[in-house]
């Protein structure tokens, strides 16, 4: 049996999170769309670029469009018997970073985190535009449980995000003071096609580790 040496990221995207079916619907209605407008996104790009370095498991969780905590819980620990690596790394954006705030909050992942890397995590229904924060909510003192479990965090945020306030990373950080701030001025919901100091980041923190 062939030995997989890489070391193993955890990607989790983001989605829609709401605070009843009556917003689900309101927001689906009010929502622009056009056919014709594709972009790139990082997101995506993750998923190739980090490939040839990392075993990366990308979860596809369950009605990412009206998400709900419980399935995605279910559907995230269908990884767990395919971590070989001690130490992963996991990376979650947008509702991904409020899943994976909630879930460390109260559980225990089973192997030690080598890094965890937020961008853009929703933490409340605060200031949010028809979105809020469903059954993903959690009291802001267990965040206290991320520092036990991961070596580093690194959170990343821009002061334009028009989807999930800037409020929301500064809440984090107040209740882990330890976590790195990444600050932007100008990259929105990063809904763009690549995010090269994401890898630059994480790979200077597998240099520290030696």
């Amino acid at each position: 049996m062939e030995v997989n040496n890489k070391r193993q990221i955890i990607f989790l995207r983001g989605g829609d999170i709401f605070n009843s079916q009556e917003d689900y619907y309101d927001f689906i209605k009010n929502r622009p769309y056009n056919p014709h407008n594709k972009f790139k996104s990082w997101r995506d790009w993750v998923e190739w670029a980090f490939s040839d370095q990392f075993d990366m498991l990308t979860p596809k969780m369950p009605c990412k469009e009206n998400g709900d905590y419980v399935a995605w819980k279910i559907w995230f620990e269908k990884l767990f018997p395919y971590l070989f690596d001690e130490e992963p790394i996991i990376i979650a954006q947008s509702a991904g970073g409020s899943f994976i705030l909630k879930y460390l909050s109260e559980n225990i992942f089973p192997k030690n985190i080598s890094q965890l890397h937020l961008v853009s995590p929703m933490t409340s229904s605060k200031d949010m535009k028809g979105e809020g924060l469903g059954n993903f909510v959690f009291p802001f003192d267990k965040l206290k449980n991320l520092d036990k479990q991961a070596r580093v965090i690194h959170v990343y945020h821009s002061e334009d995000d028009p989807s999930v306030p800037f409020s929301h990373s500064l809440e984090i950080l107040h209740y882990l003071p330890k976590a790195i701030f990444h600050k932007f001025t100008n990259r929105g919901h990063f809904n763009q096609p690549a995010f090269p100091e994401l890898l630059q980041i994480i790979n200077d923190e597998l240099a520290r580790e030696g």
